[in-house]
């Protein structure tokens, strides 16, 4: 493995070529999109491993790579265990005709994917591992166990992690016998409580604010706009944002206070919002269980105690909506109660 930073030239000479050099980025088509290629030798190594690191896709940095000896492909398979949440059980889906087109042969050739469900209580038995070995046509019964004990060890895999999903793809039949040589896994973000190993990943995931906001209560994520947005409720927010993009307008953040925001919580909102320096932030607050005084007081402790502020747009309706206009107007601060209004105010100040 070699990470962004580390010394390219020296790590690659630990290895031997012809080699494989695959770029670590969650996606999935990485062949298609360039990030898997092989290297003959050094040199080339060298080069795809700088090119890779530069590379952006889905809006994902490649920041680590994968360099893997290179294996004989006699045939490849794939092999995954998934959760049907609807039907309330797992699938172990296999098919003989594994690589990069998978997706294309289950729509073209369905008939080419065997698929065996069984629950969560039972577990995938011996007995169906062995069945689905059978159907994919392995003679040789070494192989045929082989495969068989692959497919206990993936419902291992997912049951012990509760990952929604496990695959290989492809598994590969070598003259030396299978091998897995690319695979991936999904993992349920709400299993982090009792999955330390969905956390971890989670943290990297997460940037410096988006870890303030989920210690303040509050839901949080940066986007490449210049509007900052604070709201109450998922839909409301996801709402605003529709708005403004189908008025060409670019917000800087998803920030949905949730219900019930507290004073506390929403001064760290704003606190979080001054942080990411936007030309201006819009406020949308629909109060229900949310009290809107509570909000107009939070905003104006904020305005007080943080100097050098964009310019802010107040949209205040619903619970004590009329209690908190007040408080705004004794600040000076006006507020709208009609969403477009406040957009129209957003949209002078950006002109």
């Amino acid at each position: 493995m070699i990470f962004k930073g580390d010394d390219i030239k020296k790590e690659i000479d630990q290895f031997s070529f012809p080699a494989i050099i695959k770029s670590q980025i969650a996606i999935g088509s990485r062949k298609k999109a360039g990030l898997i290629k092989v290297a003959k030798d050094k040199n080339e190594a060298f080069l795809l491993c700088e090119e890779f690191f530069k590379k952006e896709v889905e809006g994902l940095q490649v920041e680590a790579i994968l360099i893997e000896e290179l294996v004989k492909i006699q045939h490849e398979y794939y092999c995954s265990i998934a959760l049907d949440a609807s039907g309330r059980q797992f699938i172990l889906i296999t098919s003989k005709e594994g690589g990069i087109d998978i997706e294309e042969v289950a729509i073209t050739r369905p008939q080419s994917i065997i698929k065996e469900s069984f629950s969560l209580t039972r577990g995938l038995s011996h007995d169906i591992a062995k069945k689905v070995a059978k159907q994919l046509g392995f003679s040789n019964p070494e192989i045929r166990d082989s495969i068989t004990d692959i497919f206990l060890k993936m419902w291992e895999i997912t049951k012990t992690n509760e990952a929604l999903l496990v695959e290989i793809n492809p598994l590969v039949l070598t003259p030396s016998g299978l091998i897995a040589v690319d695979g991936k896994m999904i993992l349920d973000d709400n299993a982090a409580f009792r999955q330390p190993v969905v956390q971890e990943l989670l943290n990297k995931k997460l940037s410096d604010l988006e870890k303030i906001a989920i210690d303040a209560g509050f839901s949080f994520v940066e986007l490449n706009g210049d509007i900052g947005i604070l709201a109450n409720g998922a839909g409301l927010t996801m709402a605003l944002l529709d708005v403004l993009s189908q008025l060409g307008l670019k917000p800087a953040n998803f920030l949905d206070l949730g219900g019930g925001a507290s004073k506390a919580r929403v001064y760290k909102a704003l606190k979080l919002l001054f942080k990411i320096k936007p030309k201006c932030i819009l406020i949308n607050i629909f109060g229900g269980i949310t009290r809107c005084d509570i909000v107009a007081e939070a905003i104006i402790q904020a305005l007080n105690d943080f100097t050098n502020n964009p310019p802010m747009v107040i949209r205040l309706t619903g619970t004590k909506e009329t209690e908190g206009i007040k408080l705004l107007e004794k600040a000076g601060i006006n507020a709208s109660q009609d969403i477009m209004d406040a957009i129209e105010k957003v949209k002078i100040i950006l002109s």
